[in-house]
């Protein structure tokens, strides 16, 4: 299990590029009543069998799943 910081919680161009990315990557939010920004608290993305979290909160937004899945939504934002 690995787990990144990526962004402070006021960020919204960050996370839009991360909620972009995940889409790309065919994650699939399990509850779909974020139209943009991540809500506050934790929030499962699906691809498959496959699950990364994003928790948000005051501070910060960060992802934790399996290394191989974290590192590849992290290499797809460092190519935005």
């Amino acid at each position: 299990m690995m787990r990144a910081d990526l962004c402070s919680s006021d960020d919204y161009d960050t996370m839009d590029a991360v909620q972009a990315a995940l889409g790309e990557l065919g994650f699939v939010a399990d509850d779909t009543w974020h139209d943009s920004s991540f809500g506050v608290g934790l929030t499962r993305f699906r691809r498959g069998a496959s699950e990364l979290t994003i928790y948000r909160d005051a501070w910060n937004v960060d992802v934790a799943g399996d290394d191989g899945l974290v590192n590849e939504l992290l290499l797809s934002l460092q190519d935005r």
